[in-house]
């Protein structure tokens, strides 16, 4: 029986799912990391099952080609010098542009999921030269991923480089641990680990300041006059420049665009880049027109606008195939009306999963139209109750759309995709 390996993206769990099982109905012996934890023991059972397996499949979508897991266990596999299958399992992939070593590999196509497919897969897997004996030594393995790692300590303690994504990753999840009741003074000691790596930004060095800073402040015995209110989230608190001038009050100033705080005498909001005037109201930036998302709905600082050329006529439509083309690409989605008479469609992955950052959340997706301007604002939100919601307001859906949320879904490339297939859908009326 041949023991084939599948090496995968999370985000195509759906599709991955039904071709493991496809596979195992044709009698083949499949192995992949769903049944597994996380940490350097799973990395370890990975790494042994690429060992013993006769057949290497790459089930290949944008999401797993930009995967550090998934490169990692190709990178191995080409040192075993295992037969290696790459099985397309999603749109996105141009195969010409495809680098070494899958650009020598014929690519065999399972989108669509069907017996011809399955039948095309499972002749060349056992058609596939034999595995050769491992190599004496072993090539040295690669390190366990940072994605693959399963506790905060390890992740902040890894000696492996962390991205830009996987920092503010893992300022999100410390801010959702503090609030689901985990000890602040570990959260501190968590923080203070995050800010003594070499590698770390200086955007994300100022927002562990800001965070431990208000850790200080809610310490018991603490003079509240300069607290920040518990609704604004630790990676969005601002640090201070001293405590002697900003205690006259204790309700500090929040940008009236954006919400967030902002400090005496400062003349632009650091989150959102709009203008301050003394009383603390805002002026919108010349490069923002005021009106595209009806006067009530101000942009919002980490949710994506573009704006596109379309006929009022065209616009029902357009969302109908935006729906339907996010169906084919495995998400759920729900369509409300907004309370300036626009259009809102939440999205989610569809299945259980919500195991990388941001996913719990929704991607909101907001359809304004103005004379023949379709305006579009995509950022996170949390999913609603369609069947409670009636006509949904803005300003519930969008404060998290300045969140790490977005991050979760910018890595899968969701916004600029659903740009791109609405201006692919535009150019053709």
């Amino acid at each position: 029986m041949k023991r084939v390996f599948v090496s995968y993206s999370r985000n195509n769990l759906d599709i991955v799912m039904q071709l493991v099982h496809d596979l195992q109905s044709s009698g083949i012996d499949v192995w992949y990391d769903q049944t597994l934890t996380g940490g350097q023991r799973w990395w370890d059972n990975i790494l042994a099952n690429i060992r013993e397996c006769d057949v290497f499949v790459f089930a290949l979508s944008p999401e797993s080609w930009d995967s550090e897991a998934c490169k990692s266990e190709l990178g191995y596999v080409v040192q075993l010098a295992k037969p290696i299958l790459p099985v397309l399992v999603s749109d996105g992939i141009n195969i010409n542009l495809l680098s070494a070593p899958l650009n020598e590999i014929q690519v065999a196509d399972f989108r669509g999921g069907d017996k011809e497919a399955i039948f095309g897969l499972v002749k060349s897997i056992y058609s596939a030269p034999p595995a050769p004996a491992l190599p004496d030594p072993l090539p040295v393995p690669p390190h366990v991923p940072i994605s693959y790692l399963s506790t905060l300590k390890e992740r902040i303690d890894s000696t492996e480089p962390l991205s830009s994504q996987d920092q503010i990753t893992l300022l999100f999840e410390l801010e959702e641990e503090l609030r689901e009741g985990r000890s602040p003074k570990e959260i501190r000691d968590l923080l203070l680990r995050l800010r003594r790596r070499d590698d770390l930004l200086a955007k994300i060095s100022s927002k562990i300041d800001a965070a431990l800073k208000t850790l200080e402040d809610k310490r018991p015995g603490q003079a509240q006059a300069n607290a920040v209110p518990e609704s604004v989230p630790l990676t969005h608190q601002r640090p201070g420049r001293g405590t002697s001038d900003h205690r006259v009050s204790a309700e500090p100033r929040l940008c009236p665009q954006c919400r967030a705080p902002v400090e005496a005498g400062q003349k632009f909001c650091g989150t959102c880049g709009v203008a301050l005037t003394e009383q603390g109201s805002a002026t919108v930036p010349a490069a923002i027109p005021a009106e595209p998302l009806g006067s009530n709905v101000p942009p919002v600082a980490g949710s994506k606008i573009h704006r596109f050329l379309c006929r009022a006529g065209d616009t029902s439509q357009l969302i109908a195939n935006v729906k339907g083309w996010l169906g084919t690409q495995g998400f759920d989605s729900q369509q409300m009306n907004t309370e300036n008479q626009g259009v809102l469609l939440q999205i989610k992955k569809r299945g259980g999963w919500r195991d990388f950052v941001g996913m719990a959340t929704s991607l909101n997706i907001a359809f304004h139209q103005s004379g023949d301007t379709l305006t579009v604002q995509i950022g996170a939100g949390k999913w609603i109750d369609k069947a409670a919601a009636g006509t949904v307001s803005m300003f519930v859906l969008w404060p998290l759309a300045i969140t790490a949320g977005i991050g979760a879904w910018e890595q899968m490339k969701m916004p600029e995709k659903i740009f791109n297939y609405i201006g692919t859908q535009l150019a053709y009326k």
